[in-house]
C-alpha cells in the first residue's frame, strides 16, 4: 500500500507539500528498523545477522582516524568489521533518521542518520566518544531493505579526562 500525501499551507507557503507517491509508513519503519539492527549485529558481533543486512553487491566508504576504507561486496564488508572486532566501541547509537520518503519504493531510497559510539573499552585509550554521520543508500529486495552503499563520515570526537582522585562510583565509563 503507498500512502499519498498533500500538505495544507498551514506555514505561509515554507512547506513543501508532497505530490504524488510516496514511500508508505510501513517501509519507513522498516527502513528504520534496518539502521538499529546495524548497531546491535555490530555490538553483539553477530556477524551473519551483520551480513544479512547488505545487498550481495554493496559497498561501504568509511573515514576515520587511521584513514579511509572502501569495501565493495557483502562478504568483504562483513570480514572487515569482522577483523576489527576487537576495535569496535562497545556500542553504536544512531539517531535523527531521515528517510527520502518521496523516493520511489522500486528504487534506491536515500537515508541519513547521526551516530554516537562510545570508545570506553579498557584497551581504548583515550576514553572517547566520537561521532559523525551516516549517509546510507538502502533498497527494498525479496528479503526486505539492505543497505546498497554505507558512508560513514566522523565529524567530532570527545576525549574523556579520568580524575584518578574520584570516588569509584564517580568512574562511570
Amino acid at each position: 500500500m503507498r500512502v499519498t500525501l498533500a500538505s495544507s499551507d498551514l506555514t505561509n507557503g515554507h512547506s513543501k507539500p508532497y505530490r504524488g507517491d510516496v514511500l508508505d509508513g510501513i517501509d519507513l519503519i522498516h527502513i528504520h528498523q534496518l539502521i538499529a539492527r546495524y548497531g546491535w549485529a555490530i555490538d553483539d558481533r553477530d556477524w551473519d545477522g551483520f551480513a544479512e543486512l547488505f545487498a550481495p553487491d554493496a559497498t561501504i566508504d568509511y573515514v576515520g582516524g587511521t584513514g579511509r576504507v572502501q569495501r565493495e561486496g557483502r562478504d568483504a564488508i562483513v570480514e572487515w568489521f569482522r577483523a576489527g572486532e576487537e576495535q569496535h566501541p562497545p556500542a553504536h547509537h544512531v539517531t535523527n533518521i531521515v528517510v527520502d520518503e518521496t523516493a520511489d519504493p522500486a528504487g534506491r531510497v536515500d537515508v541519513r542518520s547521526k551516530f554516537i559510539a562510545p570508545f570506553t573499552r579498557d584497551a581504548q585509550v583515550p576514553k572517547r566518544l566520537y561521532g559523525g554521520d551516516y549517509h546510507d543508500v538502502v533498497v527494498k529486495t525479496p528479503d526486505g531493505w539492505r543497505f546498497t552503499h554505507k558512508h560513514c563520515l566522523p565529524r567530532w570526537q570527545l576525549a574523556v579526562q579520568i580524575d584518578e582522585s574520584a570516588p569509584d562510583h564517580r568512574l562511570t565509563y
